[in-house]
């Protein structure tokens, strides 16, 4: 199947694809790399958390596991029926206003650097919409050695490949990724936009938020509360 690009991306592949190309069987197979435990070593235990973007639950069962109360977002259905763990919703971010707010707001997979800077504004209102007065927002951002150059990564069952790297205006960058994993193939194009701290506070603020510092060293886990 296939995809319209939609804000620089767009994929192709076997089986269903959500609106802006990621594969349903490609992500079900994916697995956490520390992401939850991270998490779950930032926030308190039972915590409300409304997951942003979820996938098919990849995060979203071990943090239940951890014992935190999930609600998983995310715009494509065919993701979300791929979890029972969990309560879901089907919107997208943007346009999500729940009746409710939450200990924790969670926004992975780099969706903080759409291209767009419009989009990002309309993000960070979902998520300050959706966070307690005395909550946290949790944001992963990318690093921008991962669209550096083209580059391939091979595993006994997976393959990964960036390629057509491209550096461009605005601190932006782009490149097709390529997954190979048991003989099938899926490719995604991707454009993002790298943020300065500067650029990123000052978005936040926008919203309603402020920077309240990083989970990591390398600054690809931001910590941000409301104003």
């Amino acid at each position: 199947m296939t995809t319209d690009e939609r804000v620089g991306q767009g994929g192709t592949g076997p089986g269903e694809l959500a609106p802006d190309g990621s594969s349903v069987d490609l992500y079900v197979q994916v697995q956490p790399h520390g992401e939850d435990e991270l998490i779950n070593a930032a926030i308190a235990p039972g915590s409300s958390i409304l997951e942003l973007g979820c996938g098919t639950g990849r995060i979203t069962r071990p943090l239940v596991a951890f014992g935190h109360q999930v609600v998983a977002v995310d715009e494509s259905a065919a993701m979300t029926s791929r979890i029972t763990e969990a309560e879901t919703v089907v919107s997208t971010i943007e346009e999500l206003r729940l009746d409710r707010r939450f200990d924790v707001v969670l926004m992975m997979s780099y969706l903080i650097n759409v291209a767009d800077d419009g989009a990002r504004q309309r993000l960070l209102d979902t998520c300050a919409h959706h966070v307690k007065s005395d909550g946290v927002v949790l944001l992963q951002q990318q690093d921008r050695e991962v669209f550096a150059r083209n580059v391939v990564r091979e595993s006994p069952q997976r393959r990964v490949e960036v390629a057509d790297v491209k550096q461009l205006p605005d601190d932006m960058q782009s490149a097709t990724m390529i997954y190979t994993v048991d003989g099938r193939t899926w490719s995604q194009h991707v454009l993002v936009k790298n943020l300065t701290e500067e650029t990123l506070s000052a978005a936040l603020h926008a919203s309603g938020l402020a920077l309240d510092g990083y989970l990591t060293p390398d600054r690809g886990w931001i910590r941000a509360k409301l104003r």
